[in-house]
Formats: C-alpha cells, structure tokens, sequence
C-alpha cells in the first residue's frame, strides 16, 4: 500500500503538493522532504500535529526531545516514528509547524490509499505554485486555508467564504471542509 497526501498553505493560495509515501516512512524522512521541497531551513522546532477530522490536534510529534511537553502527554519523535503510526484511514489530517516562532503550517491530508502499489521513498509527485515563505512578520494564528474551499472555521471562530480562484485540483480530490488547527503551544 501506499499513502497519497495533499499538502496546501493558507498563504500561497495556488500551492499545492501531491505527496506520495510509503507508510513505513518515518516522520523525518517526510520532514525532510517537506523542507527540500519548501526550500526550507531545519529549526528546533518543527512538529507534526496529528489532528482529527476537525483539526484539533490529538497528538504532536517533535524533531527533537521537547521539554515544552506536560507530563501526561507522551513524547513522538519524528526518528523512530512512522507514518503508519498514526495514518492509516482516508480523509486523516495533520499540520506541519515549519516556523513555530510565528506559528506558520501547511496542513496535509491523506487522500488516497493506494493498494497494490509500494514505493520504498516518500516523494513529491506534482505541485503547483511556490510554497510560503518560512520567515515573515509574526501572526497570532496558525496559517490554515481559506481558499478554493467552502465556508471554513478557522481558529479564532471566524467564518471565511469561498474563493473562486482557480482549481487547483478537482473537487473530488479535494474535500477541506471544516479546517481548523486549534491546542497549539
């Protein structure tokens, strides 16, 4: 089997990556690929949020150890952690923190089971448009889109209606109703 991810950003409106991955691919590996895809620079920083169907984050997955953790949450490293760890069902959602400092995302959400198909390396299948910038001015909430998708609940409880701003994949590959990435640190 292998993964399909859609990885998009608030801040890029037109950018979009197809991601396709082994479920065996740990966590940095897909790190990794997202920072030389992004032209991004590694910080202590970065996590996975895992989050359900609403975007409140259910478990966080650090690059390195944390002592930002409380003492009743376990601690996920990317290194020994892997995809199919917390990925397994279509429609799964997760947030990649890439400049913590102003609390900027890309959120990614697994699309497609591919049975009978195996890929022993996580790569970029197509993208379109350039990807955020990592450094800018600070922002009060996490990046999350608020294009090219129906009415959306961002973090703060405001409502953003649709864009009609180009396609950037069809609709029945897209279904991002309901983003919102809230419980972040």
């Amino acid at each position: 089997m292998t993964f399909r991810f859609l990885m998009f950003s608030e801040e890029k409106e037109n950018f979009v990556v197809e991601i396709i991955a082994s479920p065996s691919t740990t966590f940095y590996e897909f790190h990794k690929l997202i920072l030389k895809t992004c032209g991004y620079t590694e910080e202590e920083n970065h996590v996975f949020l895992i989050c359900n169907e609403d975007w409140k984050v259910k478990e966080k997955i650090y690059l390195h150890d944390s002592n930002n953790i409380g003492y009743d949450e376990d601690m996920f490293l990317m290194g020994n952690t892997t995809l199919d760890d917390f990925i397994e069902e279509e429609g799964q959602r997760l947030a990649y923190v890439y400049e913590k400092k102003s609390k900027k995302s890309l959120l990614i959400e697994l699309v497609e089971n591919i049975f009978g198909q195996q890929t022993e390396r996580a790569y970029v299948n197509r993208q379109k448009g350039t990807p955020p910038r990592q450094h800018e001015e600070e922002t009060e909430e996490y990046n999350i889109p608020t294009n090219n998708i129906p009415i959306l609940q961002l973090a703060n409880n405001t409502e953003v209606e649709e864009t009609e701003e180009g396609a950037l994949f069809s609709d029945d590959e897209l279904d991002m109703d309901g983003f919102e990435v809230s419980e972040i640190q």
